[in-house]
């Protein structure tokens, strides 16, 4: 993280160790410790001593079958995983709070990309979230595969679109060029064939 922060292999520079430790530890970061499996109560007690105490906006659960286990059920497992997103929403409703919830995709082909259909479980995470980011790996078999960020659902404005990304080894993160990444706005009406809808440009972050 160190890395992606400063944007370079530090251990190549040692001379700017220092500075960019001091820096990263001004950044208002915290880490729940927690591992594996847990109860959701417990999370969201620490979630909400977080907010409390250090006025946390943003919370990232990295990732929700990993925090749920693999010890229920499959019918009690979607069930329970219906309840934690709606705990999840509720919390980030009554405390004015970012949650970032993390969910692998159920099995695709290959060959196919994943939709907002593809996410693990019930249709509730979907619906429950204001915005959806999909990260898509497409592999090739005549060289390195694609990956993008799609933008599948925005309750904000409704632009959704594609992010290409870049990996960089030197700084280990993926970057989206400002002169490739295009935001699109979906229609229900199509325009005249005639006219064509302005392409807007945005620019993705290195950040960590």
């Amino acid at each position: 993280m160190l890395t992606q922060f400063a944007a370079r292999r530090l251990e190549d520079q040692l001379e700017l160790y220092d500075e960019w430790a001091d820096r990263f530890e001004e950044l208002p970061l915290y880490f729940m410790t927690f591992h594996g499996q847990q109860n959701i109560k417990t999370v969201l007690d620490t979630m909400k001593h977080a907010v409390y105490m250090y006025d946390i906006t943003h919370v990232v659960v990295d990732n929700l079958q990993f925090m749920m286990g693999h010890e229920q059920l499959s019918a009690d497992r979607l069930a329970a995983q219906d309840f934690i997103i709606g705990a999840f929403r509720k919390f980030a409703t009554d405390n004015t709070c970012h949650i970032t919830l993390i969910i692998h995709p159920r099995k695709e082909d290959d060959e196919k990309e994943l939709q907002t259909a593809s996410i693990f479980g019930s249709a509730k995470a979907s619906q429950e979230a204001d915005n959806v980011l999909i990260l898509q790996d497409r592999k090739l078999t005549t060289g390195p595969g694609k990956r993008y960020l799609q933008v599948a659902k925005n309750r904000f404005d409704g632009d959704v679109g594609v992010f290409p990304l870049e990996f960089s080894k030197a700084s280990l993160t993926f970057s989206s060029s400002k002169s490739k990444a295009k935001l699109k706005k979906v229609k229900e009406e199509k325009a005249p064939a005639a006219k064509k809808d302005p392409d807007g440009g945005a620019g993705g972050s290195s950040k960590p």
